[in-house]
């Protein structure tokens, strides 16, 4: 995993996942901005045609109007995606947001309760989706990773590392067969003595 520098990290603290909205997701913001863009020129164009002013000053006005209409949505989007973040250790799951004002939140992995994820139709056909991230105590999602590529396994990696944490594995169950088994001898051995007065 690459080494992050927004974040820091304990000296034993692995990173097990890093990932941040998929790319594609720059595709919404440019598709908002060209009905932006085509209902500002058709606005604009209009109400300028009805005043009556000249083809060069239309076209020297809306053109700019529409341009700002197209850039405007598609820039939010992609800054957006390009400063969020996600990382998983073995403790915490860490998300990072912002341009000027950078917002770092850390959520241990010993508080998660539950973990989700949704995909609409068009999340399904194309493999992308909402993961959320609730918390002990927590009205709703403490954490929502959204336009997630592959969001089940997003979800799942968290999930384990969680229950890992949380010690609810049961491969985590201390000492040995033999041990219990010694274990469960000798508490036979004081019901049995416990049962003969």
């Amino acid at each position: 995993m690459n080494a992050v520098d927004w974040v820091s990290l304990a000296d034993d603290e692995t990173v097990v996942w890093q990932g941040q909205p998929r790319r594609r997701v720059v595709l919404q913001g440019v598709a908002t901005g060209l009905v932006s863009a085509a209902v500002v020129a058709a606005v604009v164009w209009a109400a300028l045609s009805a005043v009556g002013v000249s083809l060069a000053v239309s076209l020297a006005v809306t053109v700019p109007l529409a341009v700002v209409a197209l850039a405007v949505p598609t820039a939010a989007v992609w800054l957006w995606r390009r400063t969020t973040h996600y990382l998983l250790t073995e403790r915490a799951l860490y998300h990072r947001t912002g341009v000027l004002s950078v917002t770092v939140t850390e959520l241990s992995l010993r508080k998660v309760q539950n973990t989700a994820y949704e995909q609409g139709v068009l999340g399904t056909v194309f493999g992308h989706g909402t993961v959320t991230v609730d918390t002990a105590g927590s009205e709703g999602a403490e954490l929502t990773l959204r336009a997630m590529n592959d969001p089940g396994s997003v979800q799942q990696r968290i999930a384990e590392q969680a229950s890992r944490v949380r010690g609810d594995d049961a491969d985590d169950v201390p000492g040995s067969v033999e041990q219990w088994q010694a274990v469960r001898s000798e508490a036979r051995a004081i019901r049995t003595a416990l049962g003969e007065r």
